[in-house]
């Protein structure tokens, strides 16, 4: 197969032959630097793709996903992808040069000029998304580090930083969340767990401090639905009700990641529909909207972009 020179948003740097797999390989750069890039972006978004799983009508199979099988050989090799926009639901992937590493679930933060990523088994870091550091996670004591999902960062009232994750204790059969300190690029090691009518299965779970609440974002993985909880507390009680709108389109959804902007409430998620031999299939991410003040959501929307966007993040680029 003849060498790409002409790859989209790159520029074709070298080529060399490796012995050990026997193979020419081609080197590409960015064609435009992607920390300007992203500087002049309103919203940068995270998520992941499948790359030896091809795209179809939009849609993208994944048939992995369902036995939690995060390694990245049997999982489409899934790439980090970040994502840049002026626009909340219209998004181009930026031309970067991505860590070699499988990535699922990514939430990202930025702190002073370092940008962290946090993703299930794994966080990294960067200040140009040309270089990357990947950084020591402590294992949580007593848990079951295979069930450990879809950790997100967490912005405090005082300006602190936390994680919060669902996280499965070793010979339980169910998730609970439980948040704990982001210091300096360091994960803390104690977690507590989360309180108030939590449902006893959730997972995906998102925080955001506005209007002098936390409002907490989760799955019921019982029930295949999102639920919200409001606190005056990071760690609750939590109040908390189903998201009520019409996802029937879709046989489940996923990954709730709220962004409270001007009194609105925009909360994107992942579908997907499940076939009979368990394989997935993924229709990108779609969003609901609402006030803050009001109990009604709006229709489903589809955030548009290059690729089939997962479960992953977006936040005002501040």
């Amino acid at each position: 197969m003849p060498f790409k020179l002409n790859v989209s948003g790159y520029r074709f740097k070298s080529v060399y032959y490796s012995r050990k797999q026997h193979l020419f390989i081609s080197r590409y750069v960015p064609a435009k630097d992607p920390l300007a890039m992203v500087k002049h972006a309103k919203y940068i978004g995270v998520t992941f793709q499948p790359t030896t799983v091809p795209i179809e009508n939009g849609t993208q199979k994944d048939p992995f996903i369902l036995s939690r099988n995060y390694h990245g050989a049997q999982s489409g090799r899934d790439t980090l992808r970040i994502l840049i926009g002026n626009s909340y639901n219209k998004y181009q992937v930026l031309s970067a040069n991505y860590p070699a590493i499988s990535v699922r679930d990514p939430s990202i933060m930025k702190d002073g000029k370092t940008y962290y990523i946090i993703y299930t088994r794994g966080l990294i870091s960067t200040t140009d998304f040309m270089h990357w550091k990947q950084i020591d996670w402590p294992a949580i004591p007593g848990n079951d580090y295979a069930q450990d999902w879809a950790p997100e960062f967490v912005k405090a009232k005082n300006g602190k930083e936390y994680v919060v994750m669902s996280v499965c204790k070793k010979r339980m059969a169910k998730h609970y969340l439980a948040i704990t300190t982001f210091n300096d690029g360091k994960i803390g090691r104690k977690w507590t767990r989360l309180t108030g009518n939590i449902p006893a299965n959730a997972i995906d779970p998102d925080i955001q401090y506005a209007n002098g609440q936390y409002y907490l974002f989760c799955k019921n993985e019982r029930i295949r639905k999102l639920v919200m909880g409001t606190s005056d507390k990071i760690t609750g009680p939590y109040k908390v009700t189903q998201v009520k709108f019409d996802s029937s389109k879709f046989g489940s959804i996923e990954g709730p990641e709220a962004l409270i902007e001007n009194g609105q409430i925009k909360l994107s998620f992942d579908t997907y529909n499940t076939e009979k031999d368990g394989t997935t299939i993924f229709h990108g991410l779609h969003y609901i909207e609402k006030n803050v003040n009001s109990s009604n959501w709006s229709k489903m929307r589809k955030i548009d972009g290059p690729i089939v966007t997962r479960h992953g993040q977006i936040i005002l680029n501040k």
